[in-house]
């Protein structure tokens, strides 16, 4: 065991003092390659940085062009939504909920329509629907605020035991 220990040792410290046997000016070529392999190293690590930065910049430019072309579509698109929303806020509450129903093609859903009044006293309606599913739920929640005008009071969800994808609501909306 001895004889294996007092070799690695020999062999590790050959290893570690090689580049003293060399004469002054090898050591120093060699101190000048190692510093000159650490910049060369740190330069192209900084260049790899650098190049990726500016992509991230430029695609970030892309979409925000992208966006800027598209925002003025989608303005478009609401605008010409909401050009039936107008008469909906006109209309009374209880009109205007089920026409909205009707509209988005949820009326076979809708069991129940009935006046309710806010503790404000603000006239209000409770909607019962049944077996929605979310994007019917986030589809009639947003035409109800955006069109009609209405805000909900309270909703009730409550998940169906034979379609756990989908739930009945109880909604109260006020204007």
């Amino acid at each position: 065991m001895s004889i294996v220990f007092d070799l690695s040792f020999i062999l590790q410290s050959k290893v570690l003092s090689f580049w003293r046997d060399w004469s002054p000016g090898m050591q120093r070529r060699f101190a000048l390659m190692f510093v000159i392999l650490v910049g060369l190293t740190g330069l192209l690590a900084w260049t790899g940085l650098h190049e990726a930065t500016r992509r991230a910049g430029e695609e970030a430019s892309r979409a925000l062009e992208r966006h800027l072309r598209v925002a003025g579509m989608a303005q478009e698109i609401r605008m010409l939504e909401r050009g039936t929303g107008e008469a909906l806020a006109e209309m009374p509450i209880l009109v205007a909920a089920r026409q909205v129903s009707r509209e988005i093609g949820l009326e076979e859903k809708l069991t129940s329509v009935r006046p309710a009044l806010q503790s404000a006293g603000r006239e209000g309606v409770q909607l019962y629907y049944e077996r929605l599913d979310l994007g019917e739920l986030v589809g009639l929640l947003e035409v109800m605020y955006r069109d009609a005008g209405l805000q909900t009071s309270s909703l009730t969800l409550n998940r169906r035991l034979d379609n756990p994808g989908r739930a009945d609501l109880q909604l109260v909306l006020f204007r």
